[in-house]
């Protein structure tokens, strides 16, 4: 992935870029999704746009501006693939009818605290506090605990061993009974999270360790398929990243 660059959202993104990245016909539905008010929580920050946009269910879409252009991600079967999609199309669009009224809809009231507010009120803690805050996050939240126990992992002055990314691994596609087609974004998602950190291995240049892991995951992940309802062809982006 490219380096990331901070204050380049607004120069970058416009209506001619999302009508070349998603094609005419994605991009009129991105307009209608738009309009029907089915984008939800809106964020923008440091070059990232996070949106939720509601379809046939409720879709995760990031886009990010980085030095080799923008990239994007969306949790649809679409986006799964690889294409912008029309929900990254309504994300983009909302950014811009809020950032520039004139190439969207009208202006809306902005919240009064933004995540900017949120980094500077952050910058102003202790340590001992932002540990203290993030443990009990991590209490709470199992994605964020794996999160960080594979982080503390790459940190162990015993070197780098793999049980924690194996455990994170089983952890992630045991669900321990049949998943349904609602619960299927949250398990697959907790797939995806344990394979980002494989691949930050490969980034490290752990390739062997990578290789290992891979073949674990993709074993696993097959033995899986057939405990869960991937209508929206989950399993098969996961298989194919790995």
């Amino acid at each position: 992935m490219a380096t990331r660059n901070k204050n380049r959202l607004p120069q970058v993104l416009d209506l001619s870029v999302l009508r070349r990245m998603a094609g005419a016909r994605s991009y009129a539905r991105g307009e209608e999704y738009l309009a029907r008010g089915r984008v939800r929580s809106l964020a923008a920050h440091a070059g990232t746009i996070t949106a939720k946009v509601h379809g046939a269910r409720e879709y995760r879409v990031k886009v990010i501006v980085e030095a080799g252009g923008i990239d994007f991600s969306c949790t649809c079967p679409v986006g799964t693939d690889g294409e912008f999609c029309k929900h990254c199309v309504a994300a983009g669009l909302a950014w811009l009818s809020e950032a520039h009224p004139e190439e969207g809809k009208p202006k809306k009231t902005k919240p009064a605290i933004s995540m900017n507010d949120v980094r500077a009120h952050l910058a102003g803690q202790s340590k001992d506090a932002l540990v203290a805050m993030l443990m009990e996050q991590a209490m709470e939240d199992d994605h964020l605990r794996q999160r960080l126990l594979l982080k503390a992992a790459r940190k162990s002055p015993k070197g780098l061993e793999l049980a924690t990314d194996r455990n994170a691994i089983d952890n992630a596609v045991d669900a321990g009974e049949f998943v349904g087609y609602r619960e299927m974004y949250e398990y697959a998602r907790s797939i995806g999270e344990a394979i980002d950190s494989v691949k930050e291995l490969l980034r490290e240049g752990h390739a062997p360790a990578v290789i290992e892991l891979a073949e674990y995951a993709l074993a696993a992940v097959e033995a899986a398929i057939e405990s869960v309802d991937d209508s929206d062809g989950y399993m098969g982006g996961i298989l194919e990243r790995l």
